[in-house]
């Protein structure tokens, strides 16, 4: 480390200086051309305080040089005061490669911060002022937002004509800016350095201005806290510079991450889309279940590795969090442990937000300290002893993995990680630094960007969800863009898990809208859809929700693409619009119905226990006749009053012969199992399969591993190419490569493209795996013949692989210089 050096400056020396806006530590590089700097601002006793309101007074500027894990770099510094005498420092440090990193430090505290809003920010800097449109008119930006590592709101587009998809405050955290200038593309990646879970980007729209900083609903800011920005430049391309910024993210903040063998190895996973997803076997427990499952596939050469236990085996609370976190003895008789002892298997556990009622809050007679909101039923651990004491009782049962889901509701909904700076950190870590001194790995699933960023200083989380719930998401594989994010910060990125198998009969999955009676307002109904449906009961086409906001507006009620739903129980049943856009005043708006089949109405879901519907058919097409009384029940009609195996009824006016119906609703099937499998194994994280025991496709699953369950990962995962964010003719254009020594394979992937592409090595960013004659051939689909000789510098031609749901996988080998001449190598 070189010394740092100082010197006081009166004048705005080296200091960024931009017509009309007041000289502040800022951009030293060409990105200048696309940002300027504003003047910073922050809330004091609830009133913006600037120098625009004449409280923000400079006091005086240095300038400096120093050394950190990044580099050597110049440093400005200014400080200055609030109107009640509080001392503010800015900094900015410039590298050499064009990095800089913003800094607001706050010696003295700050009381009185909160704007009232968790989605702006209480204390701003750095405030980067974006040209013009008619400046700037193609410049774009990439925004991830929402759970999943930003998947499930992610947004790109233009900086003219999109900012109505920009995510922001407490979805955001992250931003790519980027331009094409000629044959270069030039990009810039903001994100938190240090503190993400204190702090949120938001764009003022109307000042045209990126302000990061406090989170807004902060009430007060403590002495001594401080906060970085990066802004990470490139003209590489945009892939590589994400890559890049999330390498000095981690060096940065010097973190390894622990070797992860729950990545490397197959598992056999029950969470939501699995068959055994709060389904057991009939008449059976969950600890007969699984041991059906581990017998099954040992009879059959399956090496599942690892074993993953969701949601359903510990006791739930007030909302549905957790209780306590132990086994319930009716789905464990003998405990976790007995499971672990037979099969062997390290053991995958999720777990949720703790519910209000928890039995370890001192609240509730517990011996931990928790805060609890009693508003909307969660509460959160507050020190070390309790991830200590909670991680030490799973091992005995076999943890390896801790899979810390529904991270973004205990984020929205725990009014203190809002309102307290240091709160959210300090949750993350203790939990982190429990699971790392057991060696244990950890999951983020539902995670915002920020749990994404944080993760960077955690060595124990290694993995992370980077879309959504299998089935109730029917493009959850698009995941090119999530785990570039993932793979960046040295994250192991996890698709969810799959069926190996097309079907799956007598899952807790229909494609049927759920009518379920309203706790609050008996009489009234809740309508809940998960379906596939994306047409009105007329027929017209159902607009994406995205195109005019509601996706976020309604955040939690799933609105993807441009399915029927029903947010927040808003109307009598799944709906869509047909006709609505920001561009639209929304009283102008146009919606509808859809026809969509009412489980337990018109069709019945499981054994139909529940069914009060019409049917009065049998499934041989005999008439139903009147039950009389029979079981309580009258009328003709089909009825499971007894927990049979379907709903039935009599069929003979004496009562002496029965029959069963079979108006079950429809079941949801697998539509490309291939697709699945294909995009978990060369995502490079976890892979899960969740058929029914006797549907696992041994074949298929074997394309994902070796005998003993090794994964068959790529060193580099797929990921999108630059030309995604450029054109949709390139998506899904994904690419990944395997190193073997000195040589690197190559591997394409391309799915829905309905054209043929022509690209160079460096666009594939599989620059350095056509350094030598290369052999370019197919490997999915079996029947496809396809290969292309590729010498140093030729562009590559890429077929159409176009179709709902196909994909095609191509490979690359180098030549091999033998004294025979050369040699390619094809096959794994």
């Amino acid at each position: 480390m070189t010394a740092l050096f100082w010197k006081l400056v009166v004048t705005a020396l080296c200091f960024l200086e931009v017509p009309g806006v007041s000289a502040v530590p800022g951009l030293r590089n060409k990105y200048g051309v696309w940002l300027s700097m504003a003047q910073p601002y922050v809330y004091e006793l609830g009133q913006r305080c600037g120098a625009d309101t004449g409280c923000l007074v400079s006091l005086y500027k240095e300038e400096g040089i120093g050394e950190d894990p990044l580099g050597e770099y110049q440093l400005e510094r200014e400080h200055y005061n609030t109107s009640s005498g509080t001392t503010l420092i800015l900094s900015a440090r410039t590298y050499d490669n064009g990095i800089q990193i913003f800094k607001h430090e706050f010696p003295d505290g700050l009381k009185g911060t909160s704007t009232g809003n968790k989605d702006l920010v209480s204390a701003c800097y750095p405030r980067l002022l974006l040209p013009s449109n008619s400046d700037a008119p193609n410049l774009r930006y990439i925004t991830p937002g929402g759970n999943m590592a930003g998947w499930v709101l992610y947004s790109q587009g233009s900086m003219a004509t999109d900012l109505d998809w920009f995510r922001d405050g407490e979805d955001g955290g992250l931003v790519v800016l980027f331009q094409a200038e000629e044959e270069t593309v030039s990009s810039v990646v903001v994100s938190a350095l240090t503190q993400p879970m204190a702090t949120n980007v938001w764009l003022d729209r109307d000042q045209r201005t990126l302000d990061w900083g406090v989170q807004g609903q902060a009430q007060d800011i403590p002495a001594g806290f401080e906060y970085e920005v990066i802004a990470y430049p490139g003209d590489q391309g945009i892939t590589k510079n994400i890559i890049a910024w999330g390498e000095a993210l981690q060096y940065y903040h010097a973190t390894v991450k622990m070797y992860d063998s729950s990545a490397d190895f197959l598992t056999y996973y029950t969470d939501n889309g699995a068959y055994h997803y709060y389904n057991p076997l009939p008449y059976m427990n969950y600890y007969d279940t699984l041991i059906s499952v581990y017998n099954y596939s040992v009879d059959n050469n399956i090496p599942f590795s690892r074993l993953q236990l969701d949601s359903w085996w510990y006791y739930k609370g007030v909302g549905n969090g957790v209780k306590n976190w132990t086994e319930m003895p009716e789905v464990f008789p003998d405990g976790i442990v007995k499971l672990h002892e037979i099969t062997g298997l390290p053991i995958i556990a999720h777990n949720r937000y703790f519910s209000s009622n928890t039995d370890y809050a001192q609240q509730n007679g517990g011996q931990y300290p928790f805060t609890v909101d009693e508003a909307t039923g969660m509460s959160l651990p507050l020190d070390k002893n309790f991830w200590d004491d909670l991680l030490d009782q799973a091992v005995t049962w076999g943890l390896a993995t801790y899979e810390q889901d529904w991270l973004d509701r205990q984020y929205m909904h725990t009014s203190a990680l809002h309102t307290n700076l240091t709160l959210g950190a300090t949750w993350l870590d203790n939990m982190g630094k429990a699971a790392e001194e057991r060696s244990l790995n950890i999951q983020y699933c539902m995670s915002f960007p920020r749990h994404l960023l944080h993760s960077a200083t955690l060595p124990a989380v290694t993995q992370i969800r980077v879309s959504g719930d299998y089935f109730y998401y029917p493009d959850q594989w698009r995941i090119g863009v999530s785990s570039l994010l993932a793979h960046a910060l040295g994250l192991r990125p996890f698709k969810d898990v799959f069926w190996s198998s097309r079907e799956n009969v007598n899952n807790i999955y229909s494609d049927c809208e759920y009518v379920l009676p309203d706790e609050e307002h008996p009489g009234k109904f809740i309508y809940q859809y998960g379906g596939r449906v994306n047409i009105t009961a007329s027929g017209k086409p159902c607009v994406p929700w995205r195109n005019f906001g509601w996706d976020d507006l309604y955040y939690t009620s799933d609105l993807c693409e441009n399915l029927c739903k029903n947010p927040q129980n808003i109307r009598d049943g799944a709906f869509c619009y047909t006709k609505a856009s920001f561009d639209i005043p929304e009283e102008e708006w146009e919606w509808e119905y859809c026809n969509v089949p009412r489980c337990n109405y018109d069709c019945y879901v499981f054994n139909g226990s529940l069914y009060v519907g019409d049917q009065n058919v049998t499934q041989s097409g005999q008439a139903c006749v009147d039950w009389a009384g029979d079981h309580g029940i009258h009328g003709a009609v089909c009825r499971n009053p007894d927990n049979e195996v379907a709903p039935w009824c009599y069929v003979t006016d004496d009562h002496s012969r029965t029959d069963y119906c079979n108006n079950k609703c429809p079941e949801p099937v697998e539509l490309n199992s291939h697709l699945q499998s294909a995009v978990s194994t060369l995502s490079g994280g976890p892979v899960g399969v969740g058929d029914e025991t006797h549907n696992l496709n041994v074949e298929l699953i074997m394309k994902s591993c070796n005998a003993e369950g090794r994964l068959l990962h790529p060193t580099k995962p797929l990921t999108v190419v630059d030309g995604y964010f450029f054109s949709s003719d390139y998506r899904e254009v994904w690419t990944g490569y395997s190193i073997i020594g000195e040589y690197i394979f190559g591997i394409i992937f391309l799915a829905e493209v309905d054209k043929t592409l022509q690209m160079t090595p460096s666009q594939l960013n599989l620059e350095n795996a056509f350094t030598t004659n290369t052999f370019l051939f197919s490997n999915y689909p079996e029947d496809l013949t396809y290969s292309q000789n590729v010498s140093p510098g030729q562009t590559i031609d890429l077929l159409a692989c176009g179709g709902s749901l196909n994909f095609c996988l191509l490979y690359t080998s180098p030549a091999l210089q033998t004294d025979l001449g050369e040699l390619f190598i094809l096959g794994e």
